[in-house]
């Protein structure tokens, strides 16, 4: 397959750094899509690093949905992610967090691509992610849960807070494989050792059951990789596959176009978030060697 030459992808200008704490406040952080990170006051290393711009959503009022993390409690999983991993690094340390945005046009793939970009850049540079990105919490503190009519019926809604257990939030994220480089079908791309390419249709005999790991789809056309993904590789290649079934799924009508082999990686012992580490790094790499997202990606 015939790649496009290496172009040169830039994050856009990141805004002056503003206390977190009432930044949704006045014209300081736009009413726009785009990234935002997130760091304690002064430092250098960054806390968090995300994306925001579906529907009416904007970077303030992504930022006012941080609100909790100034509270007394550790704040839900909702309307924030980041939330009670923010509160906790505020509750262990006592210091103040700063935000910077970058206003980003365009399509939510093409804004979340850029997304992963910015993080694989930064883990490049440092060796690791943002301190709490991907779900990891700082040790000593428990997650809430979220918060939603379920789970309130259900009697399972609890707030997190500091605690002597460690779960899977506690374990330490991963540092790059490789570099952001390389032929995306290359068998050592981004320093991972992966398969032989396989007709989609075989993977389910072929893929070990209950194989975990990263995972790439192609099509027959020189246009990069169709899809890279994580989680377990039997199992979420079928769903690539069931998906191609279904008539006006937006991912199944691009997988269409032509005939999709894939490629994996196992690895049995990283925890979710590692992977989801070593995906953005995937996702980073497709865009920065053929400066496009792979065609299916972000699309459900």
């Amino acid at each position: 397959m015939t790649l496009p030459v290496k172009v040169q992808i830039d994050l856009p200008e990141w805004s002056p750094w503003v206390f977190l704490e009432g930044s949704w406040r006045g014209d300081r952080i736009p009413s726009s899509p785009g990234l935002y990170r997130i760091r304690r006051a002064g430092r250098t290393d960054l806390d968090y690093i995300g994306q925001t711009g579906m529907g009416s959503m904007t970077l303030r009022k992504r930022l006012a949905m941080l609100k909790g993390v100034f509270g007394d409690e550790m704040p839900y999983r909702d309307p924030h992610t980041a939330g009670p991993a923010l509160w906790a690094l505020r509750h262990a340390t006592g210091e103040e967090s700063e935000a910077s945005v970058a206003v980003i046009e365009g399509s939510t793939p093409w804004r979340k691509g850029m997304e992963a970009v910015a993080i694989a850049k930064y883990r490049q540079e440092h060796g690791r992610s943002p301190t709490v990105n991907f779900g990891r919490m700082p040790k000593g503190y428990l997650m809430s849960s979220a918060n939603n009519a379920r789970l309130v019926a259900a009697g399972k809604r609890f707030r997190g807070g500091p605690t002597d257990e460690q779960d899977e939030s506690h374990v330490p994220g991963i540092a790059p494989m490789g570099a952001l480089d390389g032929d995306v079908n290359n068998d050592r791309w981004c320093g991972h050792s992966w398969s032989e390419w396989v007709p989609l249709e075989e993977a389910g005999r072929v893929v070990p059951a209950g194989a975990l790991g990263l995972y790439r789809l192609r099509g027959d056309a020189d246009e990069g990789l169709v899809y890279v993904g994580e989680g377990k590789i039997r199992d979420r290649l079928g769903a690539h596959r069931r998906k191609m079934d279904a008539p006006n799924h937006p991912q199944g009508v691009v997988m269409r176009r032509g005939r999709i082999t894939c490629s994996w990686v196992e690895n049995n012992s990283w925890v979710r978030h590692r992977r989801l580490e070593l995906e953005t790094d995937l996702i980073a790499a497709h865009i920065l060697g053929t400066g496009k997202v792979p065609l299916a990606q972000f699309l459900g």
